[in-house]
């Protein structure tokens, strides 16, 4: 095998790792946005408990500051 033919090889072989790394980060960036989506989607499902549960205790209160009103003896 002479200089030129081993230079081929090398720039062969550097080629092939260059197109696997590519597809490797390829694989990476799907896999991260997918975990983006889900973690986006907890997100907004928590934000959906919140707000019921925001809106139950503030419910609660506004009935005890009734309540607290009708029982209070000067």
């Amino acid at each position: 095998m002479d200089e030129k033919d081993k230079k081929i090889k090398e720039l062969e072989d550097k080629l092939s790792e260059e197109i696997m790394v590519k597809k490797s980060e390829v694989r990476l960036n799907q896999e991260l946005c997918e975990k983006i989506e889900k973690h986006l989607l907890t997100i907004e499902t928590l934000q959906e408990i919140n707000e019921d549960f925001s809106n139950k205790i503030a419910k609660l209160r506004f009935h005890i500051k009734k309540i607290n009103e009708l029982t209070y003896i000067p």
